[in-house]
């Protein structure tokens, strides 16, 4: 089959988030296994290529020029995301016509998020699958309104119309589904669900231990792991609340924080302030910030942890931080929020705590820093996991049949 990707984060121009790891991950699945790829994304410079073609997937970027201080403006910036967002979706449906009249498609896969698919949907000339990472309309709910500086009315409702008119739709959790379809009043049966996939350099089982050990550090303290952007919504708060109690009875352990740093609502950022905490609660010693990292920097820090936390207050339709944790056979201390359960099994291949509860995470990274053999067995456990349900081909084939039954429906409706 002639398969689409449309989605505007395709690494490494994009970096490597959630929804950006899940194309790379599966559009190399279906070309391994004999499909046509092709990828709709975006590109933010005139020096990014238009079109490239690597490892069997034929990448087509749309360039989306972003003018900032438009942003700015009183009353009107609140609406200039927005406009630019269905400006992009107009162009996408506009290139996937193009591509369909040169070599028809045979299924076009869209993320629900910023509604990419909404002209598309309008008047679809190939059957279409809309994949729920998790919308505009979900995520809004956890963002403070200095967070989330611009309006999302009309977004949301394009993405629900979008899911609406999906001839099928997946979710990387059940969770994810379920809170779609309570949102629009729909069968949370119409959606299948299937975990996101992990790319080959985190999903093999035998995974890069291969790395020569860091000769940064002594090899004495316990270093405990969180990756992620500073930012309240990542429970980098409530992370930081707990370090101090674990520090105290854990003097050895070392936190290490992997990620870009944020501004904060008032005009600060959000490392300044948490150095200050740490400064003031005495613990500045046992915390280090690498700010951004690329892919085998972070590959290296996985393998130098010995737990990882993901202290999450956003919703999490399906945790990557907590899946790469596992797949480097690591302990997960995460949220019970979300999807998150669906990706961390609670006691078996991690911990899960309240949301925004700094002593439950405290308490559960004590104890797995404490046994070492419970990090191991949970290490063992999580990886075993990774590779019976997150690989990209197991998640590609699990697609894969979804998409045959959408092109077999739409076909028969055509004749």
């Amino acid at each position: 089959m002639h398969l689409v990707l449309a989605n505007q984060w395709y690494p490494p121009e994009s970096g490597w988030g959630g929804v950006g790891m899940y194309n790379y991950a599966v559009s190399r699945a279906y070309a391994e296994l004999g499909h046509q790829v092709t990828v709709v994304a975006s590109r933010l410079a005139e020096n990014i290529p238009a079109a490239h073609h690597a490892n069997g997937v034929a990448v087509c970027r749309i360039l989306v020029q972003d003018n900032y201080r438009l942003r700015r403006l009183p009353l009107l910036g609140r609406y200039v995301r927005p406009f630019q967002q269905l400006r992009y979706a107009r162009q996408v449906a506009q290139m996937l016509r193009a591509l369909h009249a040169a070599q028809p498609l045979d299924v076009v896969e869209f993320a629900e998020v910023n509604a990419e698919g909404f002209f598309f949907a309008r008047q679809p000339c190939a059957p279409f699958v809309v994949r729920c990472h998790t919308p505009t309309f979900v995520l809004k709910n956890y963002y403070l309104p200095a967070e989330m500086p611009y309006d999302t009315r009309v977004i949301s409702w394009c993405e629900r119309e979008t899911i609406r008119r999906a001839h099928a739709l997946t979710a990387p959790s059940q969770d994810m589904a379920n809170v779609i379809a309570a949102d629009l009043k729909m069968d949370a049966a119409r959606f299948v669900v299937i975990p996101n996939a992990l790319p080959q350099e985190f999903s093999s089982f035998d995974f890069r231990f291969s790395i020569d050990p860091p000769t940064l550090r002594p090899p004495d303290p316990l270093t405990i792991l969180h990756v992620g952007r500073l930012e309240r919504v990542k429970g980098v708060v409530t992370l930081a609340h707990a370090i101090p109690q674990v520090v105290a009875a854990i003097p050895h352990a070392r936190f290490v924080f992997a990620g870009h740093d944020r501004p904060t609502g008032n005009g600060g950022s959000q490392r300044a302030e948490l150095e200050t905490f740490f400064a003031q609660q005495g613990v500045a010693h046992a915390v280090e910030f690498t700010g951004g990292i690329d892919q085998a920097e972070l590959l290296e820090w996985y393998t130098r942890a010995d737990i990882c936390v993901v202290p999450s207050q956003l919703y999490e339709s399906f945790s990557y931080t907590a899946a790469q944790a596992m797949a480097a056979g690591k302990p997960v201390v995460a949220s019970r929020i979300g999807g998150i359960p669906e990706t961390v099994d609670d006691g078996e291949t991690g911990m899960l705590c309240e949301a925004g509860n700094p002593r439950e995470f405290a308490d559960a990274l004590i104890r797995l820093a404490s046994d070492a053999g419970l990090r191991e067995r949970m290490g063992r456990a999580g990886r075993a996991k990774v590779a019976r349900e997150f690989s990209p081909r197991r998640v590609a084939e699990c697609n894969l049949q979804v998409y045959a039954a959408v092109r077999a429906r739409f076909l028969g409706a055509a004749t």
